[in-house]
């Protein structure tokens, strides 16, 4: 089949046997036909030989059996017959014939047969054989022409095998319609119900493998939601045991202890991250479709609140951030949009170690760009111009990790717009015009909604 050309099965069975069968009538018509004219040639050709061994020439060198006339030359042939047959077209023992009809369907106004014997005794015979259409009585006869009558049979013969066949092809083809509807019918409900028996044992084995399919791929998925749900409401003992901890810490350590004060900070901005991380792990994993709670929520301060939570990523890095955000106040679930949100923040200043990020709102449309200077070469257009492209699968896990398939999640779960990008862009040259210095990076855009 053609790529992008697709039918039915059963429209494909049905047409390839229908025209197979079409051109195996059409053949065996024509062959009929032909076999039936070669076997009145043949009896005929008998006929006029047996005739001309037999027949007794009179004075005039011509004798007459029935309609058969025998002469002894071709001087003496009929002159009808003579303007039909050559005297060098004739072959010995080989039928002549020269049938003269209006049309192909019509039937023969005259007909001209001829056939040379050579004799024993050295002598040739030539027999002759004339057919005259009889005259008309003004009436019309209704009559049927052997090719018609061919044609009309090898028609009824189609139509006959094309009716079989559709009984035929109905009866395989609802059993597969039926299997196809309860396939795509299959849930939750469905699969806890018995598998419904199908007229072939084919199809029942089919289903049975489907059925089974389901029901492996539900108890995984069950299993692995089971797995993260337990594994993240067990998290949250000791993530509260530790950011308790870590609080009291900060009121026992001495101010001027300023390597245990920078150890607790990590500390306890560590148990942050797995207090966020477990949050949004319990939140994918819920089967409920309801809407989350939504409440009035001022974007920009939530952007810039989560900048500031998150600052200590940058700590010791040479990175820049530069906030250009419009006012913007939007009723959502507020809980998930501080999820989303902070991943990209985060994954931003945890993966950018020298250069920028700037991060931009306006009209409801978050972009956070990190760029990252280097001394890296990259593959850049011969303007010097910055490139975009999707970057891949083993890239995304290098530059964003976890985070950016939390976001992908998260993003389809809240029906947000999710977009992201990896750049390069030709920075300085030195002397002889080589590039000395490169920047790249990652675009992510949110449309919050």
């Amino acid at each position: 089949m053609v790529n992008g050309l697709r039918i039915s099965l059963r429209r494909y069975v049905l047409w390839s046997l229908l025209s197979l069968a079409a051109v195996v009538i059409v053949l065996f018509s024509i062959q009929s036909s032909d076999s039936f004219f070669d076997g009145m040639d043949g009896m005929l050709r008998n006929t006029m030989i047996r005739a001309a061994e037999s027949a007794e020439l009179d004075d005039n060198k011509h004798a007459q059996i029935l309609d058969l006339h025998v002469f002894a030359n071709y001087e003496s042939l009929p002159v009808e017959v003579k303007q039909s047959f050559s005297k060098e077209s004739f072959i010995p023992f080989s039928l002549m014939k020269d049938i003269n009809k209006p049309d192909w369907f019509s039937r023969p106004i005259s007909a001209h047969f001829a056939v040379l014997v050579p004799l024993e005794n050295g002598e040739s015979r030539y027999v002759t054989q004339v057919f005259v259409a009889p005259p008309s009585d003004g009436k019309k006869h209704f009559r049927i022409n052997h090719v018609i009558y061919s044609a009309i049979v090898g028609v009824v013969a189609l139509v006959s095998f094309f009716v079989a066949l559709l009984f035929l092809m109905r009866s395989v083809s609802r059993p597969i319609e039926s299997l196809q509807r309860w396939a795509a019918s299959l849930d939750e409900q469905e699969l806890d119900k018995p598998i419904p028996e199908f007229r072939y044992k084919e199809l029942n084995a089919l289903a049975g493998m489907i059925h089974g399919s389901l029901q492996n791929v539900r108890n995984t998925l069950n299993r692995e939601r089971e797995f993260v749900n337990h594994a993240s409401h067990e998290l949250r003992t000791p993530i509260a045991v530790i950011r308790s901890s870590a609080a009291l810490l900060h009121r026992v350590i001495d101010s001027e202890n300023t390597k245990g004060n920078n150890a607790l900070a990590r500390v306890d901005h560590a148990s942050k991250t797995m207090a966020d991380l477990t949050e949004t792990l319990l939140w994918l994993g819920r089967n409920e479709e309801a809407a989350l709670p939504k409440e009035k929520v001022n974007l920009k301060a939530m952007i810039e609140a989560l900048s500031q939570d998150l600052m200590y990523l940058l700590s010791g890095k040479d990175v820049s951030v530069q906030l250009q955000l419009s006012d913007c106040e939007l009723t959502l679930a507020k809980t998930a949009s501080e999820i989303v949100i902070g991943n990209v923040i985060r994954n931003a200043y945890q993966h950018t170690q020298q250069g920028r990020v700037t991060i931009s709102l306006s009209d409801a449309t978050l972009t956070v760009l990190n760029e990252e200077d280097g001394l890296e070469e990259e593959a850049l257009n011969e303007k010097g111009q910055a490139t975009l492209s999707a970057p891949t699968i083993s890239e995304l896990d290098g530059g964003f990790g976890i985070g950016l398939k939390l976001i992908d999640k998260l993003c389809a779960k809240l029906k947000w717009g999710y977009a992201h990008e990896r750049i390069t862009a030709r920075g300085s040259h030195d002397d002889q015009g080589d590039v000395s210095r490169m920047t790249r990076g990652y675009r992510v855009v949110l449309t919050v909604r």
